[in-house]
């Protein structure tokens, strides 16, 4: 599956066996160029994002933004809406159908994530994505198969905090349990999990150069150490799809992935109890 649209079975295997698969030069320098020119005048504020959908992954709720560690940007092309249906969507769509090809999928959510340099405290804590959605039960669904795509905007390796992960943590579908990392979801929105090689959780790291992209599934555990270079960004472009019958699940119950929702799952201890 290396290059533009392919069908290696072994990369494919390894999504499913691993939870998580590196796929090499998927984006040209041009076509990242291009989206990278979007990403930063998000960045820099020249496109409004309101509330809680602009914000630091790794720190509590209103800190200050030149204190940011972690630029969040959640939804993107809702709030742009010329950049949809972009040539990162375009690709994606035809590579998800090669993972899940009996599964119809829909994309659930997009994300601009950046890791500002010199940021050692860029850190996004270990968790499974489950531990921020709604339970299969809350939903009605049996199949949860999700592939989050992300996109280097920059070259990411070890030294300015690139994806971490445990192989085969996601096998058994199980969610660990998740802690919030401030002192409630209220004040912060990130969860973290602990980690133990002793029982084995052996970490394993997924660097990804500027234009090619890692996949995970929404069971694996993962998560990114602080950006330590004085001079280097983390930019990465976070797209995820969901089967069709989960974000229509999801929307039914007023879940967008928006920190900004009137429903907001955060807070919420049992979703099959909140369903009713």
């Amino acid at each position: 599956m290396s290059g533009r649209i392919s069908s290696e079975s072994y990369e494919i295997d390894t999504f499913h066996k691993d939870g998580l698969v590196t796929l090499h030069n998927v984006l040209t320098e041009e076509e990242v160029s291009e989206i990278q020119e979007l990403f930063d005048r998000f960045l820099n504020r020249e496109i409004t994002v309101p509330g809680k959908d602009f914000c630091d992954m790794s720190k509590p709720f209103g800190i200050p933004f030149e204190d940011w560690s972690i630029v969040n940007c959640m939804l993107p092309t809702r709030y742009h809406p010329p950049f949809q249906n972009n040539i990162f969507e375009r690709i994606t769509a035809g590579i998800v159908k090669q993972i899940h090809p009996n599964i119809e999928m829909s994309k659930d959510y997009d994300q601009f994530l950046n890791k500002r340099p010199g940021k050692g405290d860029a850190v996004f804590a270990w968790h499974q994505d489950m531990g921020y959605w709604p339970n299969p039960k809350a939903l009605g669904v049996e199949e949860t198969a999700t592939c989050t795509f992300s996109l280097a905007i920059d070259d990411s390796e070890e030294a300015n905090g690139c994806l971490r992960y445990v192989p085969g943590s996601g096998l058994s579908k199980t969610l660990r349990k998740h802690a919030p990392l401030a002192s409630s979801r209220d004040e912060g929105h990130a969860l973290t999990i602990e980690i133990d090689e002793s029982k084995g959780d052996i970490v394993k790291l997924a660097p990804c150069k500027r234009g090619s992209i890692t996949v995970h599934d929404e069971w694996v555990v993962h998560g990114s150490s602080g950006n330590e270079c004085p001079d280097r960004q983390r930019r990465t472009y976070v797209l995820a799809y969901r089967p069709k019958a989960v974000v229509e699940a999801e929307r039914k119950l007023g879940f967008t992935h928006s920190h900004n929702d009137t429903v907001n799952w955060d807070t919420f201890d049992d979703g099959e109890e909140r369903k009713k």
